[in-house]
């Protein structure tokens, strides 16, 4: 690994059932400024540790920034216009909205003064969780910003490769 991270570039990690320290080693592994909380409720009965103030406090004392955008880009809208019949959540809706095209264009923004930023949600696995199906799939190929995934032994995984082309539209949850 280099001793400073490549610019422009996101990373995306998911806290899983981590220990504080582990996960803020991680970050600190992947030399992570901004810790961006995407989930759209930051809150877990079963990880109390990561819930929205434990997690931002713990954070911002390792030295981290912490912001929280699971309002403008977290994967589990409660607004029915981004559900399908079922109650499936559409991800190309979401994908088109003006309040996620903000959360990406404030992502980017960051990106362009020079902040090295996670994306945080729950689920380890990205391959089923937003970051991947919603926000890489975004970013990667209509902005062309390279989104890595951080996996729980630290390795990354760039999301690009397993895109393999599809749109938000043909991606739902659940």
């Amino acid at each position: 690994m280099s001793a400073t991270p490549p610019a422009k570039q996101i990373f995306t990690v998911g806290h899983s059932n981590h220990d504080m320290a582990t996960f803020l080693q991680i970050l600190s592994d992947n030399f992570i400024q901004v810790v961006a909380d995407v989930r759209s409720a930051p809150y877990s009965k079963y990880v109390p540790q990561f819930n929205k103030r434990e997690i931002e406090k713990a954070a911002c004392d390792a030295g981290f920034k912490y912001v929280f955008m699971g309002d403008v880009i977290g994967g589990k809208p409660t607004n029915h216009e981004f559900k399908d019949a079922n109650g499936k959540v559409m991800y190309g809706r979401i994908a088109l909205s003006d309040n996620f095209q903000q959360g990406i264009t404030r992502l980017t923004k960051g990106l362009q003064e020079g902040w090295s930023i996670a994306l945080m949600c729950a689920e380890e696995d990205p391959f089923k969780c937003h970051r991947h199906l919603l926000i890489a799939n975004e970013l990667e190929l209509k902005r062309n910003v390279p989104v890595w995934h951080i996996r729980s032994d630290g390795t990354r995984v760039r999301a690009r490769q397993y895109l393999h082309g599809q749109s938000a539209a043909q991606l739902t949850l659940f």
